[in-house]
């Protein structure tokens, strides 16, 4: 992943500005700290093919395709470069398209006409979001053909790249600060500047963590895996006791009959590691596969380095070994005398203890039950390592259904916050009389709202819980500049009777009709981003808008999770100290439909409207549009913990399946007695199928007792290092009642076999095993 992106050359820094001319790049590619410097520009727009709905399109502007050195793109069909009045799409995003290389597509940009343009070939673009995941179509298009879009010709982004120590961040930081001051010293304004993180694809953090996840959870199912061998080695040394104590009668030493057990331990990590190879590779290959078509990348080379096969090799032989380890060193230490004297019975025997002897009390028709239920208990240490594997398994798979209940309610209740259906972006201030006669005159609309969205960064040297008050500077609250390397956010300006927005509060209060003061509702994610401690209602915190710098006194706290940092004040403020009055930039509106069909013709119709006022919108979308991305974030937590607890249950099964072939092989004298005083093989086979049945229900309550705070405690974990939110956790019940009835299921299943072997062997036989 990060090979591929860094074979893009990728920039080092993109500052935004409000122009770029040809002797501006020119004098910042001499800068000797700066090794490529390209100019680009980025809009936002929307597109459609033939009949297919409207979608949102970021289209990026290149000045020459032929001579790309920073963030370069690799052609992968059709035409390449493209011709004027031809678009480039990313390779992901076709299939959002839903377009073919040859087609005329529909454009429109920053609210202008509707302008037709070619789709000639696609593009790889590695440093984009997935498109399908964003629902979001890439163009890529030529300075040429964007005057053709009735937009002015020009750029206004520079793609830089610092020329030595590219992967060390405070010298990127530094270059771009003279950078800065060089474009600053022009005349030129910098709107902004984003630096990521060095040299890492951005979606390396989260692979990474993913795939350590994987880790964590293949080293759990290896260590429950063993158990299997500690049962199994347990059972046959209880098995063969009176074959040790021959064997040490005949002269063997300890050490030589440990031997012959280990023997058996290393063979069967030996026919592990066979096994688990090609598996493991074909696995391997098409997770690969998968996750490079879920990120956009490309797997160049399925080469494995040979210190994974000797990984999996000192791995697949020691394991069985350390698991072997107990039972065989306990068994081989038996004296002779009682090796000879086994009978089968161990001196610790079903019945001496009290709730053995409670069992036994109970008689009547249901003796035949009680008797499976005793037999559960007998060898309690195989019990508790056979509950610790089957109970895993459900223990994971109850918390993955309850992992996925909490992020669909955690994304309930962010979206129910949001009491609009449809935004519209209109990009630049505009008068919100005329957009809203724009929307009250389209059919569907029931309620319309201007808001302002504006960026700012907390200031340095912030006053805290009433240490001063700043006021405005002069200057507006909109535009350029920023604190030196201070992170910007969004804020927004809500108008004072706003029905739109109703936040989720975590402390404090939300905005009041009549605040008309420096106020300010912060998100969870912009409280914790606070330098000195999280943000708290009653504190102040100073932000730097524009050329102003004002004081904001927090008046509460929503939660917001998988959001950027954002802040809420009061739209009369903002229009009071900056001059905006009657103006806005976005619009919220609710909506009588909200189905697909209904939304599209509404924007149709609404655009329709906004340009006989006069009226441009940026672009627009539903809220639908937005969960849909939302909840395609969340589909890779989904399916991890799923297979996670299919491989785990599996395991499980596989334990409860290796219990009762060693129960039932140990009882064959019990069970031919049995049959020798009446009992019918039906009978004998209900015993074991109810005793696994039985054993699969206590591993059913071990996991449902634990599910709750293992579940939590899971979903917290995964999403915080992932995504660094919370989750608002969900106990989901279907995952006790199907577990419930897999457990059931997997122990009578596990369990068959071996009870219908015991009921067909002959009485003579059974009795007569040594």
């Amino acid at each position: 992943l990060d090979q591929g992106y860094l074979g893009t050359n990728p920039a080092s820094a993109t500052i935004r500005l409000d122009a770029l001319d040809d002797d501006l790049l020119a004098a910042i590619a001499s800068h000797p700290e700066v090794g490529a410097a390209e100019a680009r520009r980025t809009l936002s727009g929307r597109i459609k093919a033939g009949p297919v709905e409207w979608r949102g399109l970021t289209l990026f502007v290149v000045r020459d395709f032929s001579n790309l050195r920073v963030s370069t793109l690799a052609p992968q069909q059709g035409a390449w470069p493209p011709a004027t009045g031809e678009i480039l799409i990313e390779r992901d995003a076709v299939r959002v398209a839903h377009a073919r290389i040859g087609d005329s597509l529909l454009l429109r940009i920053n609210g202008g006409k509707e302008q037709a343009l070619r789709f000639t070939g696609t593009v790889k673009d590695v440093g984009q979001a997935q498109a399908r995941m964003e629902n979001i179509v890439y163009g890529y298009i030529t300075l040429d053909t964007l005057g053709q879009l009735v937009e002015a010709p020009y750029l206004d982004q520079l793609k830089l790249q610092v020329a030595r120590n590219r992967f060390d961040e405070p010298h990127i930081r530094r270059v771009v600060d003279e950078v800065k001051a060089l474009i600053e010293g022009r005349g030129k304004t910098v709107k902004r500047v984003d630096i990521p993180e060095p040299g890492a694809h951005p979606h390396s953090r989260i692979m990474g963590l993913l795939l350590l996840s994987m880790s964590s959870f293949g080293i759990f199912v290896l260590l429950l895996s063993s158990i299997l061998v500690v049962n199994l080695l347990t059972s046959l040394m209880a098995a063969q006791v009176r074959q040790i104590g021959v064997m040490k009668a005949l002269g063997g030493t300890r050490r030589q009959i440990a031997s012959i057990y280990f023997g058996q331990a290393l063979l069967l990590g030996v026919a592990a590691i066979l096994a688990s190879c090609p598996l493991g590779i074909l696995g391997s290959r098409l997770l690969c596969r998968y996750l490079a078509v879920f990120l956009n990348f490309d797997i160049t080379s399925f080469a494995v380095p040979i210190w994974v096969y000797l990984l999996v090799a000192a791995v697949g032989l020691v394991v069985p070994l350390l698991a072997a380890a107990w039972p065989v060193w306990k068994g081989t230490g038996i004296p002779v005398r009682e090796a000879l004297a086994d009978y089968g019975v161990g001196p610790r025997a079903f019945g001496t203890g009290a709730f053995d002897r409670a069992l036994a009390g109970i008689g009547g028709a249901a003796r035949p039950l009680l008797l499976a239920i005793r037999n559960s208990f007998r060898r309690r240490t195989r019990l508790a390592l056979t509950l610790v594997t089957l109970g895993a398994g459900g223990l994971f798979f109850m918390s993955a259904l309850n992992v996925r209940a909490s992020l669909i309610n955690t994304l309930d209740r962010l979206f129910a916050t949001k009491q609009f259906d449809l935004a519209v972006n209109l990009g630049a201030m505009q008068p919100f009389e005329k957009a809203a006669r724009a929307a009250r005159n389209t059919p569907g609309v029931q309620r319309v709202e201007g808001w302002v969205f504006a960026e700012a960064s907390i200031a340095s040297g912030e006053p805290r819980s009433g240490e001063g008050h700043a006021t405005a500077e002069t200057g507006g609250l909109h535009g350029g500049g920023g604190e030196k390397d201070a992170p910007r956010f969004s804020v927004v300006a809500l108008p004072a009777d706003t029905r739109m927005l109703k936040p989720d509060l975590a402390e404090g209060r939300a905005l009041l009709p009549d605040d008309s003061e420096a106020v300010i509702v912060v998100n969870t994610a912009l409280a914790a981003s606070s330098k000195d401690k999280p943000l708290r209602a009653g504190d102040q915190v100073t932000l730097r808008m524009g050329s102003s710098t004002i004081a904001w006194r927090v008046v509460g706290i929503a939660q917001e999770p998988f959001s950027p940092p954002t802040g809420y004040i009061p739209l009369r403020f903002l229009e009071r100290e900056g001059g905006h009055t009657g103006m806005a930039n976005s619009l919220r509106l609710s909506l009588d439909q909200t189905d697909s069909a209904s939304i599209n013709r509404i924007r149709a119709s609404l655009d329709r409207n906004l340009e006989l006022e006069g009226v441009r919108a940026q672009s627009s979308s539903s809220k639908a549009d937005s969960r849909f991305g939302f909840d395609q974030h969340m589909v890779m937590i989904y399916l991890f913990l799923i297979i996670m607890s299919c491989i785990l249950a599996g395991v499980g099964g596989l334990g409860l399946m290796t219990t009762m072939s060693l129960n039932v092989l140990e009882r064959r004298r019990e069970m031919g007695v049995l049959r020798a005083i009446g009992a019918a093989p039906s009978m004998v086979q209900l015993i074991v199928v109810v005793e696994g049945a039985v054993i699969g229900l206590l591993s059913w309550f071990v996991a449902a007792l634990l599910a709750w705070p293992v579940g939590r405690a899971l979903g917290n974990l995964l999403v915080s290092l992932l995504f660094k939110n919370g989750l608002a956790f969900l106990f989901d019940p279907t995952g006790l009642w199907i577990w419930l009835a897999v457990s059931i299921c997997l122990g009578a299943f596990a369990s068959f076999v071996p009870a219908w072997r015991a009921s067909r062997r002959p009485v003579r036989e059974a009795i007569g095993y040594e």
